[in-house]
Parts: C-alpha cells; sequence; structure tokens
C-alpha cells in the first residue's frame, strides 16, 4: 500500500505539479482511504519526502545500470541525457522550483541533492572511464549536467529539433574538452 501511495504521488507530481499534489488528490489515485493515506503519511510534507526518496533510489538505480559500461562520448550523452527526459527528471525538476519558496522542501531536497550529484558524477565516470584523469573532465561535466538539467526544464517550449541540436552541441564540446 505504501509503495502504491508513493508511486501516486510521483505520478501526480508529473502530470498535476507540487502545488496540485494534494493528499486528497494522491488518496484519490492511489485508491486508498484517508486513514489509510494518514497511517503511513501524516503529513502531506512526510509523503513528498517519501516521493522524493523513491525518486532519488530510482536515479541511484539507473546509475547502477552504467556499472559496467563503458561508453565514448557521443552515446554517453546520449545515454546522460536519457537520464534527463523521464519522469523523474519532471517531479525533481518540479519539487526543486516549489523548494524556490517552500523552506522544508529545500532543506531535505539539499541534503538529497548532494548525495544526488554523487551518484551522477559516479554515473559518468563508468560511462566515461577514460576520460576521469583528464584535466578537463570536471569542467566538462559540470558543464554539460547543468546544460541538461535546463535543456530539460526548457522543453516544456522548445522543440525536438532544438534539443537535438543540444546534443548536437554537447558532444562536441566535450570532444574539444576532452579528446
Amino acid at each position: 500500500m505504501r509503495a502504491r501511495i508513493i508511486a501516486a504521488t510521483i505520478d501526480s507530481i508529473v502530470e498535476l505539479g507540487h502545488a496540485a499534489t494534494t493528499t486528497v488528490e494522491v488518496q484519490r489515485r492511489a485508491g486508498v482511504s484517508r486513514g489509510a493515506l494518514l497511517h503511513h503519511f501524516p503529513s502531506r510534507a512526510e509523503l513528498l519526502v517519501a516521493a522524493i526518496d523513491d525518486l532519488f533510489g530510482a536515479q541511484r538505480q539507473l546509475s547502477d545500470d552504467f556499472r559496467s559500461v563503458s561508453l565514448g562520448i557521443d552515446a554517453g550523452i546520449d545515454a546522460l541525457w536519457h537520464s534527463f527526459t523521464g519522469p523523474l527528471e519532471i517531479a525533481a525538476t518540479e519539487l526543486w522550483s516549489a523548494a524556490r519558496n517552500d523552506a522544508e522542501l529545500r532543506e531535505i531536497l539539499t541534503r538529497y541533492d548532494r548525495g544526488l550529484g554523487r551518484d551522477v558524477r559516479q554515473m559518468c565516470s563508468r560511462l566515461w572511464p577514460d576520460y576521469v584523469d583528464h584535466p578537463n573532465y570536471d569542467l566538462a561535466l559540470l558543464i554539460v549536467i547543468d546544460a541538461m538539467h535546463g535543456a530539460a526544464q526548457a522543453r516544456v517550449v522548445r522543440s525536438d529539433r532544438a534539443i537535438a541540436a543540444r546534443l548536437t552541441g554537447w558532444k562536441r564540446m566535450m570532444h574539444l574538452l576532452l579528446d
């Protein structure tokens, strides 16, 4: 039941956004009684924390999926971008935006963000093990990850063609900095 409630919370965040993800909406989506929801999550904040935990667990799983994969720059950029295009990124972006005006949510996300950053860097070191010791690696990684975060948010108003051009640009930049 707990997993069903968390899944309903994430679905609501992705489909409706943070503000419309109320305990009543989650209860409806999960098909549980008010008492069952409150038994597992006495407050909306605790519900959001559980959703965040689940989202970060999914990101860690994605990182683990690349444990034994070594890709070239182009395929690695494609794989990394894929991690920025699913429900995980949509929900995370929604929660990060909401945290701007929600101190409790911001505090929780700040704690998780450090671990997530570490997980993403580990995933990238698995994607590009031949470049990890390159003097420009950290800079290139920082640029491409920040750019992907921005592009993921911009997908709301940008075409797939515009995103494809960015993918080509990120690959070119990585080649220029690392080859």
